[in-house]
């Protein structure tokens, strides 16, 4: 061995690179935290185990008492247009009031079509020409005495689906690896945190956005593939706002109230950064700030907005959201209105870690968070009215 002579002063340059002690930090900094707080919520308030592949739901309203003038009636028409599909909403002896000239008619007889037969000026206000588009108001049916009971009509039940979506999440390592001491602690041990993270939040991702649906062909397997629908999925048209940008005090109220008409008073508002941002900045007292500590089944509470109703509904903000863009109505402009009362977590298979998934003759340790499991969303989008959801997208400034 060659002998290396050091004059002088030594300083740490000239000794050997492995003789250092590294100053490592016991704990391994992770980017990012566990932001599955919907996921969290469910789990605890909201679970109902599944016993099938595919979960099943009826859905059911009262018999409508609203409807439109599909063409305008002049004061002396005898027949009204309605909304297409929605004649079947009256019966012969209903009472109804045009909402935009306060004339009462009465249904002269039971309608088979979307044109209905009417006797004007029901009551004291007297016949006028209405336009298209106004409402038309059902009071009630009149019946005459000793009459029979004419036309029986109930609404059908609707019958929804979700299907059971396997999420898995595998990790592996050599036995060498495994059995070698390192900083932050060994592995497999290190990554399991860190999968048990991403796996509860794809399925956080899954009950925002999304998609149903089955196929046997698209990962090349013969078995099915099933996809667990989120709300995305689930909310009609009538529950998606879009104020195309900026979004003003009024306009965030005006979806509000339609966020609030219908469903349980126990909704919270998920709502990405920015969204939150624009909320918080409006010069009014609908935004007050949580205290610290205060929590919501467990889950931090950012803030809550009074609702038109009198609600006060807790801001639970996405902070992971602002990573997605927000210009062309992306997910970084987008919040969820979503009652707790009509989202049910189904699990067919709960969240397992399942350990030794290799080969019976690999070298290796191989495991994987597995869960299979769907998500039940009631009146997301009604045949008429408003739903118990409600989405905004393309919230990208206040004004």
């Amino acid at each position: 061995m060659a002998i290396t002579v050091l004059s002088n002063l030594v300083d740490d340059s000239d000794i050997q690179a492995s003789e250092r002690v590294i100053d490592m930090a016991p704990e391994i900094a992770d980017l990012e935290k566990d932001l599955t707080q919907f996921t969290t919520m469910l789990m605890k308030v909201s679970s109902k185990a599944a016993f099938s592949s595919k979960v099943e739901w009826l859905e059911d309203q009262l018999f409508p008492r609203l409807s439109t003038l599909a063409a305008s009636a002049t004061s002396a028409a005898g027949t009204i247009t309605v909304a297409t599909g929605e004649g079947a909403f009256f019966r012969k002896g209903d009472i109804v009031r045009v909402a935009t000239t306060g004339e009462a008619v009465a249904v002269s007889a039971a309608p088979s079509t979307d044109t209905v037969g009417i006797v004007r000026s029901w009551g004291t206000t007297g016949a006028a020409s209405a336009a298209s588009g106004v409402d038309l108001v059902i009071i009630g049916n009149a019946a005459p005495q000793g009459g029979t009971l004419g036309v029986r009509k109930v609404t059908k039940r609707v019958a929804q689906y979700n299907y059971c979506q396997i999420f898995r999440h595998p990790f592996g390592f050599t036995e060498t690896l495994a059995a070698s001491k390192l900083y932050g602690g060994p592995e497999p041990q290190k990554e399991s945190r860190k999968k048990a993270v991403e796996h509860k939040r794809a399925i956080e991702y899954a009950l925002f956005y999304g998609g149903r649906d089955v196929d046997t062909s698209v990962f090349s397997s013969t078995e099915p593939t099933f996809g667990m629908g989120g709300l995305l999925e689930f909310c009609g048209s009538n529950q998606v706002k879009d104020p195309s940008g900026a979004m003003t005090a009024t306009e965030f109220e005006n979806f509000m109230r339609d966020g609030l008409q219908a469903g349980s008073e126990n909704k919270i508002l998920f709502a990405a950064p920015l969204v939150k941002q624009i909320i918080s900045s409006y010069a009014r007292d609908n935004w007050v700030r949580s205290t610290p500590g205060q929590k919501l089944w467990g889950i931090p509470v950012d803030g809550f907005i009074s609702g038109i109703y009198g609600d006060r509904i807790p801001v639970v903000v996405k902070r992971d959201w602002n990573e997605f863009q927000n210009t062309s109505s992306q997910y970084g402009s987008w919040a969820f209105l979503v009652d707790m009362q009509s989202v049910v977590f189904r699990p067919l298979r709960s969240t397992k870690l399942l350990n030794d998934r290799q080969a019976n003759d690999a070298d290796e340790k191989t495991s994987e968070y597995l869960t299979e499991c769907s998500f039940q969303v009631e009146q997301a989008s009604p045949a008429s009215g408003l739903g118990h959801h409600l989405i905004i997208k393309n919230a990208t400034a206040s004004v």
